[in-house]
């Protein structure tokens, strides 16, 4: 639910005409909700430590949350430009 949320204001910073880096911050947000889900499963490895594979869950949820926040803020202008011109 709060990643939706935070899908959802992306969108409306953007359309709002927002600073350029808000996106990162909900990037950022979703990457933080992402790791810290209780409800989600996450992979235990032997050879692997809980850093190691902490660190590359991280960066799997930073890197797939600059896309799903940039594609909203990229949207939400997209659509103020539509809308406002």
């Amino acid at each position: 639910m709060l990643a939706h949320l935070a899908i959802l204001a992306t969108a409306a910073a953007g359309l709002a005409n927002a600073p350029w880096w808000f996106w990162l911050v909900a990037a950022s947000a979703l990457a933080v909700l992402a790791v810290t889900d209780p409800d989600k499963v996450h992979p235990r490895y032997a050879e692997g430590g809980s850093a190691e594979l902490l660190l590359v869950n991280g960066l799997y949820s930073f890197s797939t949350g600059c896309l799903v926040a940039a594609c909203a803020f990229a949207g939400g202008r997209w659509l103020a430009t539509l809308i406002f011109s």
